[in-house]
């Protein structure tokens, strides 16, 4: 009776260990609404060069960003109230770091978009944690589907264990505590995954009746469908596309002005959302 007991308990000990565990809820940093910028927050880890691995976390919202240690405290708040924005709203931000735009132990990242609307038109602006701008270019504009790679998938090895990161329609992002490792050929196979699949801006932007926009699929999927939204996420279009031409012409004569959103769907992957423009 007593091995027997030893054996269970050492069984649900295994067992309990090698669960995915909640470990914690930040609110203003879903990622679920990504192809509609105004409801657009981003969670993620990034690896600093100096300080390790740390939380950072895009409130679109509030025009800030917060970085957190990993045991989830709050580190420091950046300030990006004075970012130019399109539309008035905040956009790309990518590749933070520590020693990358300079050799001091400040955070610093690039910010950039590419509008319609806004002036300038084309923006790419290097700051650091202070406000200071290092570098800013209004004629070219950093092209990335919409945050670098290590940015922008959900799971992370660090050094206190592997984490998963999930956008949830609420607006809050949730932290869980993998029992294994993310090995670099998973990674690396959904890098890939992510990076084949493409969709071109609309030509022309804006669009009075008529625009065409270019898709193209990751290896292995032949069909997906191409989906428009307006600013609330509403679906107003959708079209079955495949390989035979890889170009849709689109006509806009059935949708009000505005601005709307698209997305390439398939059974593997959706796509970065592009923005279009229609005019009357």
């Amino acid at each position: 009776m007593k091995k027997i007991l030893i054996i269970i308990i050492l069984s649900f000990g295994m067992y309990a260990n090698a669960q995915i565990i909640f470990e914690q809820d930040y609110d203003s940093a879903s990622t679920i609404n990504s192809i509609i910028y105004q409801g657009s927050n981003q969670l993620f880890l990034v690896n600093f060069e100096l300080s390790g691995y740390r939380y950072v976390k895009i409130n679109r919202w509030s025009k800030s960003i917060q970085i957190y240690n990993l045991n989830h405290s709050l580190l420091k708040t950046i300030d990006c109230s004075l970012l130019p924005g399109d539309q008035g709203q905040l956009r790309n931000f990518i590749y933070f770091s520590e020693q990358l735009f300079n050799l001091d132990s400040k955070i610093e990242f690039m910010y950039g978009f590419a509008g319609s609307t806004s002036y300038p038109s084309y923006y790419t602006g290097i700051y650091n944690e202070d406000g200071a701008l290092l570098f800013v270019d209004t004629l070219g504009v950093p092209i990335v589907s919409v945050n670098s790679p290590q940015q922008q998938f959900p799971i992370y090895n660090t050094p206190i264990g592997a984490k998963m990161i999930l956008s949830y329609p609420d607006g809050h992002a949730k932290v869980f505590s993998l029992p294994g490792t993310l090995t670099t050929s998973v990674a690396e196979a959904n890098n890939i995954l992510i990076a084949q699949s493409s969709l071109s801006n609309p030509y022309p932007n804006p669009v009075s009746n008529t625009t065409k926009v270019d898709y193209k699929f990751p290896d292995g999927v032949n069909e997906g469908e191409l989906v428009f939204y307006d600013l609330q996420g509403k679906e107003v279009k959708r079209y079955r596309v495949d390989r035979t031409f890889e170009t849709l012409l689109i006509s806009t004569s059935d949708i009000a002005a505005g601005t709307y959103f698209y997305q390439l769907q398939t059974e593997k992957e959706k796509s970065a959302g592009k923005k279009m423009i229609v005019i009357k």
